[in-house]
């Protein structure tokens, strides 16, 4: 296999993409989206006109590829979180907080998935679309475990927790909830706990 430089081209195509969007991440967080372009994402990651191509067929692409990874990472977090032999409701406030994280561990990730991404294109509304999904998955399997009557539908009651504490975090984020880290998750919390609740009555009628 040819190489140049020690890498192959796959490796060096590799490398290009994963720079333009360490760069769409610092812009996206540092500017917006609406005030990027394509053209100063290529000027940060010092790369030529011709690169941008070969990974993204837009700047709405290049923000759905960092929805897309910044998903990715939460949802494997999640899934290792929910995974162990801890009681129920210990998991379900292991998610949330880790869910809650995200804007304290990398401020950049969280203005661009909370914010900027909503100023994005199709492409990006399909990755959030599709990251929500996931993690209402993983929601409804923790609701899913206190059912007395597995035919119960729990998935509308998994849709509803993510879209709330996806909301309240969005509002802590905007400084709207003035509240801290762990009272945005024992608020989250306490709606895990009552819609867990209502779920398990239902189920034993």
């Amino acid at each position: 296999m040819r190489t140049y430089g020690g890498a192959t081209a796959e490796q060096r195509t590799s490398l290009r993409r994963r720079r333009l969007m360490e760069s769409g991440l610092e812009l996206f967080s540092r500017r917006g989206y609406a005030h990027t372009s394509i053209s100063a994402v290529l000027r940060h990651a010092g790369l030529k006109d011709r690169y941008v191509t070969e990974s993204f067929s837009s700047l709405d692409d290049l923000m759905a590829a960092l929805i897309r990874d910044i998903y990715d990472e939460q949802i494997t977090r999640c899934t290792g979180a929910i995974d162990t032999d801890q009681p129920l409701r210990d998991r379900a406030r292991n998610m949330i907080d880790i869910i809650v994280g995200l804007p304290l561990q990398d401020p950049r990730k969280g203005r661009v998935k909370l914010t900027e991404s909503l100023g994005a294109g199709s492409l990006t509304a399909r990755e959030r679309r599709l990251g929500l999904q996931r993690k209402s998955g993983l929601v409804n399997s923790l609701l899913r475990e206190g059912l007395h009557d597995p035919r119960t539908d729990t998935t509308p009651r998994s849709v509803a927790v993510v879209g709330a504490v996806s909301e309240m975090l969005l509002s802590w984020f905007n400084g709207i909830l003035n509240i801290s880290r762990e009272e945005l998750v024992d608020q989250g919390l306490l709606l895990f706990d009552a819609i867990t609740e209502h779920a398990s009555a239902t189920s034993r009628e």
